[in-house]
């Protein structure tokens, strides 16, 4: 039956609410465990939600259509917080900026943990920039929420890429927002400058400490030493401990490491002992860098037993003993000739199950060529290969120096040339060690193409490459090619040494020509070289052969 025309007409159903979104489903569990104070199992399943669809997102769409209109203000205060922390997590700088405005229009603040946390995790991801804009908006807005921690992450993290100006620029921005800063900001600033050795920076960023009231502290102290040990500048170093003492700062291991290695690298071994009974004495317990400081400036300076006792109490106290203390125990032996204890101590490392790495290869090597124990550095080095440890220009050098030694050029030259095809780039050594073979041999042409091919290739020949030259053109009578290559070697800075002149010299007394030589014997003398009486004897000997006599006198 139709409706009548004069009855009301029938209303319409009203429409079904709007589907909530699709990303709104997946976070209803996350808010529900946010309301519950479930913070750890919302943390949890957060992680596993954080998908390239939801970071497609933007967070204000998220929020709106994820919170609940009653939700309790805690829930949405975590929503917001864990969402800004889970995309600065996620490498989403976009999305982190979106959570950070909201947040703190919404809120008024940010937890100074998310924020210090986001920024270092935006810094990892490669995110500096926005980080640095995020804490500037923090400045800016919620200055509260900006700790020297979270400061200290972006200045860190500038410092640490090579943009010193931009921390600079960072941390000048903070004291005028009223933003406390320590000395954790301004010591990366401080090691960037050490490092750059710019001393008038140095000064500049510890009077700015003084006026700020920013206490040093002994991380400050520990990153000045070091850069002024680095410069080998002792008496800076000295002025800072001085310094520490007057403000009563006690030391820390760190520092104690640092002050011995200090002055390891100023060559004054017997302080560096004293500094570390100090320490010991102080309570402070050494670890494997200030043992390894010392123990390497003992091998350096030949103290083995020194060293060797400072490895047994370093085994005596449980400090470990690494690779890099080891290896100096090696090389402290091999420079001594005391290449079996060498091989001790590689022994010992094996047992340990420590792998050895190239270093340790080629110490022992060079060690058993310089005591012509040939086939021992060869076998070395092949078991070397064998255990896929990959030769670098210095296992080859050293290979090609005992084939040199053999006279066996041919192998001599494949290595030079596998050296180069398998990335291990010649050195001026390896090409040194080439010419003194092919002199050695002879053959002077392959010599002099060697030099040509070094100077090609950048690189310019030292004392050495043209002592091995004037030696071999000499011997082959050519003296006049040497002497060209004597004043080539002088005009390129080189000062000539005992062997350049004594072969130049044997060479022209050989040839009777006494006057040049007595003039080069003079000229050595002034240099400061001692030369041997053969030498002196060569030189009477050239004038009973002085061809000067045996010119005709010319006819008036």
């Amino acid at each position: 039956m139709a409706p009548d025309s004069d009855s009301p007409a029938a209303s319409p159903s009203p429409s079904p609410p709007a589907p909530a979104p699709l990303y709104a489903a997946p976070l209803a569990g996350f808010v529900s465990l946010l309301a519950a104070r479930r913070f750890g199992a919302a943390k949890s399943l957060l992680a596993t939600l954080i998908t390239p669809r939801l970071l497609a997102v933007p967070f204000a769409d998220l929020a709106a259509a994820s919170l609940p209109t009653a939700a309790p203000l805690h829930a949405v205060a975590a929503f917001y917080d864990m969402l800004f922390r889970a995309y600065a997590d996620s490498g989403a700088p976009a999305r982190a900026a979106e959570a950070f405005e909201l947040t703190v229009s919404r809120l008024g603040g940010l937890d100074p943990r998310s924020l210090t946390s986001s920024l270092l995790s935006l810094r990892r991801a490669g995110h500096l920039d926005t980080a640095a804009d995020l804490l500037r908006q923090a400045v800016a807005s919620c200055p509260d929420s900006v700790t020297p921690l979270s400061a200290s992450v972006v200045v860190d993290g500038f410092c640490k890429s090579g943009r010193v100006a931009h921390a600079r620029q960072l941390l000048d921005e903070m004291p005028r927002h009223d933003v406390k800063i320590n000395a954790l900001c301004y010591n990366s600033l401080l090691h960037a400058y050490t490092r750059e050795k710019d001393d008038d920076r140095v000064a500049e960023v510890l009077k700015v400490m003084e006026d700020e009231g920013v206490e040093p502290t002994v991380g400050t102290y520990t990153i000045l030493v070091d850069g002024f040990s680095a410069a080998r500048d002792i008496s800076k170093v000295e002025a800072v401990l001085d310094d520490m003492k007057r403000k009563n700062l006690s030391g820390d291991v760190q520092l104690y490491s640092t002050v011995i290695n200090a002055y390891c690298r100023a060559g004054n071994v017997r302080k560096a002992s004293e500094v570390f009974d100090e320490c010991v004495e102080n309570g402070i317990e050494p670890n494997e860098r200030t043992y390894g400081a010392l123990i390497n400036a003992f091998c350096k300076i030949g103290q083995m037993e020194a060293a060797e006792i400072l490895m047994a109490d370093m085994q005596a106290r449980g400090v470990g003993i690494n690779q890099i203390v080891f290896n100096t125990m090696i090389d402290g032996y091999c420079r001594k000739s005391m290449v079996d204890k060498a091989l001790e101590v590689k022994i010992f490392m094996e047992k340990m199950g420590i792998e050895l790495d190239v270093y340790t290869y080629n110490t022992l090597a060079c060690g058993l060529r310089r005591g012509n124990r040939l086939d021992e550095a060869k076998n070395l080095l092949h078991i070397m290969i064998e255990k896929g440890v990959k030769p670098n220009h210095v296992s080859y050098t050293t290979l090609i120096s005992i084939h040199c030694n053999e006279g066996d050029m041919v192998e001599a030259r494949r290595l030079f040339r596998e050296m180069a095809a398998n990335g291990a780039k010649p050195s001026l050594v390896t090409y040194n060690v080439m010419m003194d073979g092919y002199i050695k041999k002879g053959s002077m042409r392959e010599a002099e193409r060697f030099k040509k091919e070094m100077e090609k290739k950048g690189l310019v020949p030292d004392i050495y490459s043209y002592a091995a030259l004037v030696h071999g053109h000499c011997v082959n009578g050519k003296v006049d090619v040497a002497l060209k290559l004597f004043e080539e070697m002088k005009q390129r800075g080189s000062k000539p040494n005992l062997v350049a002149y004594t072969a130049l010299i044997s060479g022209l007394a050989k040839e009777g020509r006494s006057e040049e030589a007595f003039q080069l014997y003079e000229n050595m003398l002034g240099d400061g070289l001692t030369p041997d009486d053969t030498l002196y004897s060569a030189l009477v000997g050239s004038l009973h052969t002085d061809k000067k006599e045996n010119v005709s006198p010319r006819r008036s």
